[in-house]
């Protein structure tokens, strides 16, 4: 996020993305990582302060296993970004799609370091 806050990187969201996301941080297993350190709550309003918001327009059927993740291509897409970041297994056997990479947090980061 601090990288996001100091204007170094943007993070573009759809509001498929911010339902997904809401999901998620309510998983057992995400809790237990979060609640010691900030509230889902709090995180949501880093999330979306931090974010621009995009209107998926073009609709892709890349990802067959789990045709859901097509929405994180969709949004690059609207957004013309040149990364997907995902620790989405499903998302990372893309690897490129239309010139956008789909990097897993720890290679984004050190891409960009």
């Amino acid at each position: 996020m601090a990288a996001a806050e100091n204007g170094k990187l943007s993070i573009f969201i759809s509001e498929e993305i911010v339902a997904e996301i809401s999901q998620v941080l309510a998983y057992p297993k995400i809790e237990k990582v979060y609640k010691a350190k900030m509230r889902r709550q709090e995180l949501m309003e880093q999330v979306l302060k931090n974010a621009s918001f995009v209107q998926a327009i073009t609709k892709v059927k890349i990802i067959k296993e789990h045709p859901s993740d097509n929405k994180f291509l969709e949004c690059a897409l609207a957004a013309k970004a040149n990364y997907v970041v995902s620790g989405d297994k499903h998302l990372l056997k893309v690897v490129c799609y239309k010139g956008i990479q789909v990097l897993s947090v720890s290679a984004f980061l050190a891409s960009i370091e």
